[in-house]
């Protein structure tokens, strides 16, 4: 059981990184040249997936599965498949993005 200061922390961090994960799918969708050409955008993603990586996400996983985190918080970052199936979504993007690029050279 976390205590009131660490959820504060975890619920600032999981609307931060959900920010991030609507941000990213909404870029993904209507500019996807923007994942690779800008600056921002390539840090938010950067960041999603280092929290998705480096065990953040399950740990703030596991804390909304005991119940710890507020109903009213949105969450979809913290889906099972959600962050994964966005990083494979973009992964694909990048790889027919570079594959476009070497056939214009």
């Amino acid at each position: 059981m976390n205590n009131e200061c660490e959820i504060s922390a975890i619920i600032a961090r999981v609307e931060k990184m959900e920010y991030y994960f609507d941000t990213i799918q909404k870029i993904l969708i209507e500019n996807p040249d923007l994942i690779i050409n800008d600056a921002s955008t390539v840090i938010m993603l950067d960041e999603l997936i280092n929290y998705y990586e480096n065990g953040q996400w399950l740990r703030d996983y596991e804390c909304d599965e005991r119940g710890e985190l507020p109903t009213a918080l949105k969450r979809g970052v913290l889906s099972e498949d959600g962050v994964y199936n966005l990083i494979s979504d973009i992964e694909e993007m990048r790889e027919i993005y570079a594959m476009d690029n070497c056939k214009s050279v």
